[in-house]
């Protein structure tokens, strides 16, 4: 890695590495250690020793980032209080790294190093005879090399937001690489683009690298594996934890937790694992969750604590949206059984009982849809649950929503858009984002997902099968699992686009080769959502239906949109009015109507807004094509 890059990983990550109170400096004990490796190289460490302590366990970190950022203050709450708790703890910065950066990146594996790293500790007068490790994303996928090379005093792991198999999946999503992601993993320079960008189908190669880093069967250590659900890793987290239940050293199957929280990945603003403050919401009764877990973990496994965690569940993952609260189990398949799907239907309407009806959109690649908020790693993206308003003044983005909740809705568990689309154009992505509509107009984002038709039935260049204008094809867009629940008086709310920019590479849309420079064309985009086509979008768990189709519980349903002529709208029940993207009036009526004439009307966003019956506002939103 060039030094050039080299000041901008601490602005990347100290959110992550550092505790938020941390106000002073705090002196290793041991300052430069070098650390010889068996290639002939060493690596530089700091290490912290409580005042009064001759001898301690150990809690090993081994980082990118360097090391010296710990003298800001420790982590798991420690911060400059080193002599208030029990551990020793060793900081080592990875070889070509920092400290580290003479060492021959080359010359050994990071799983090699974390073992000679801890032989070294355990020559060390000041070790006892265990060693925990600990840390987040690329600080956890260590620990899982470093456990595949059964140094015996290695005794326990907490990876956090870690995902150390490197897959296909894990960079593209759909079939879309996820290239704000890469962008980012390129600069801080642990991988070049290219091996990944000239790899855009599922191969050989893939399939040999996906398999030469599947580490479960490789545990033979306690771990806690924590997670945040707003993290890009929180899918496959889920699996990997599943694997190491059924896969790793039988001495250690039923020794191994998971932690799921409402967490973003961190490293890109303040927020991180455990903080109060996650994108625009807060979650109070999640805040730290995660260093206490941590805690009863290592002093459980290092210091022999009569604690009790070993008959702690071994899953507790947290309750999004509703009450906020915690759940516990010791299944390692904890998804809800049963799914709800939800249909599709004219006029922006989600429920349980059909569609009708067709919706489009129209995508062009030189004005992307924006990424707000999500599972982004990159600095020019924000993390976590963001208000996704802005997009529904966009013609390239359309919505579908419920009524208004009469009973919680709930889901845990994976969730698929099951979309049945056409388009102009030989190939197009489709993006799909869930929301939670408060009361008060917020839709905050919950999760997300993408899909590029050209491999709707699968990635590998055999799978590969272009759109032909006029058919209409199948698509699933799955988003990955999380556990939420929307409240009495909420909304379930979906939004559909063409792309989710720059979170995910923008499709060229003209069917040529990817990721290379060359034409856009723009798409026009139809989903169904009829009886033929019935486009659904199907929730984790069983959940009552929610009731009657939108025109006959008082909503106000508007269709076709985009449109053209003549706009249908169902529920007009006295005067109307229609106002453009800056709220102003531009047609309005005086009597109930089903057939509203448009064709006065520019190009662009409306809302038509009229009274319901009973005397009730209500809105809807179309597009003039």
């Amino acid at each position: 890695m060039t030094p050039a890059l080299r000041p901008l990983l601490p602005v990347l990550f100290s959110c992550v590495l550092l505790p938020a109170a941390a106000q002073f400096q705090v002196l290793p004990t041991l300052d430069n250690v070098w650390i010889p490796m068996r290639d002939g190289d060493s690596l530089q460490a700091d290490v912290y020793i409580p005042a009064g302590v001759d001898s301690a366990q150990v809690i090993l970190v081994q980082t990118p980032y360097n090391k010296d950022l710990y003298s800001l203050g420790l982590p798991m709450g420690v911060g400059w209080n080193v002599d208030d708790q029990p551990y020793i703890w060793v900081f080592v910065d990875w070889r070509g790294f920092y400290g580290s950066s003479n060492a021959d990146p080359n010359g050994s594996t990071h799983g090699e190093d974390g073992y000679d790293v801890c032989a070294w500790i355990a020559q060390q007068p000041w070790h006892r005879d265990r060693i925990g490790t600990w840390g987040p994303s690329a600080l956890g996928n260590v620990q899982w090399l470093t456990a595949a090379e059964h140094h015996p005093a290695h005794t326990c792991a907490v990876p956090l937001v870690s995902d150390a198999q490197q897959a296909y999946t894990s960079y593209y999503t759909g079939g879309v690489l996820e290239e704000a992601r890469l962008g980012s993993l390129v600069l801080l320079g642990f991988l070049s683009s290219l091996i990944i960008t000239t790899n855009p189908y599922y191969n050989g190669i893939w399939q040999a690298v996906e398999a030469g880093t599947w580490f479960p069967p490789n545990v033979a250590i306690p771990t806690l594996q924590i997670g945040g659900w707003y993290d890009h890793h929180a899918d496959r987290m889920i699996d990997i934890y599943a694997a190491t239940r059924t896969e790793a050293d039988p001495a250690v199957q039923n020794e191994q937790w998971l932690l799921m929280g409402p967490w973003v990945h961190g490293g890109t603003g303040p927020a991180s694992v455990g903080t109060l403050q996650q994108g625009e919401l807060t979650y109070p009764t999640a805040q730290r969750m995660n260093d206490s877990l941590a805690w009863r973990f290592f002093n459980y496994y290092l210091l022999d604590s009569a604690n009790g965690w070993d008959t702690s569940p071994r899953v507790t993952y947290f309750e999004m949206g509703g009450n906020d609260q915690w759940h516990t189990t010791n299944d390692m398949d904890f998804a809800a059984t049963g799914t709800t799907p939800l249909f599709l239907d004219a006029g922006g309407a989600l429920n349980s009982t059909g569609g009708a009806g067709q919706t489009g959109l129209t995508c062009d690649p030189a004005d992307p849809s924006p990424t707000i908020g999500g599972a982004t790693l990159n600095l020019d993206l924000d993390q976590g649950p963001y208000d996704q308003t802005p997009l529904e003044a966009r013609t390239d983005v359309v919505t579908f929503r419920t009524g208004a909740l009469t009973a919680p809705l709930a889901n845990t568990g994976r969730i698929v858009a099951d979309l049945y689309v056409s388009a102009d154009q030989p190939d197009c992505d489709i993006a799909v984002r869930l929301a939670d509509e408060y009361p008060d107009g917020r839709n905050m984002l919950i999760t997300d997902g993408i899909r590029r038709m050209r491999f709707r039935t699968g990635y590998t260049q055999a799978d590969e099968q272009f759109m032909t204008p006029g058919i209409v094809y199948n698509v699933q867009v799955d988003l990955p699992f999380t556990c939420y629940t929307w409240l009495p008086g909420h909304r379930l709310k979906i939004y559909v686009s063409g792309n989710n920019a720059i979170r995910y590479h923008v499709n060229q849309q003209n069917g040529g080769p990817m990721y290379l420079p060359g034409d856009t064309n723009v798409a026009v985009i139809t989903v169904h959502h009829d009886a033929t086509y019935p486009s659904t979008i199907t929730l984790a768990g069983s959940n009552a239906p929610l009731g009657l189709a939108a025109h006959d519980t008082g909503e106000l349903r508007v269709f076709p949109s985009p449109v053209s002529d003549i706009l249908h709208a169902e529920g007009v029940h006295g005067p109307w009015t229609i106002v453009d993207a800056d709220g102003r009036t531009v047609l309005q009526g005086q009597r109930s109507t089903s057939a509203i004439d448009v064709r006065s009307l520019t190009s662009g966003p409306y809302l038509l807004r009229s009274i319901t019956a009973h005397g009730r506002p209500v809105s809807a939103r179309f597009i003039r094509r």
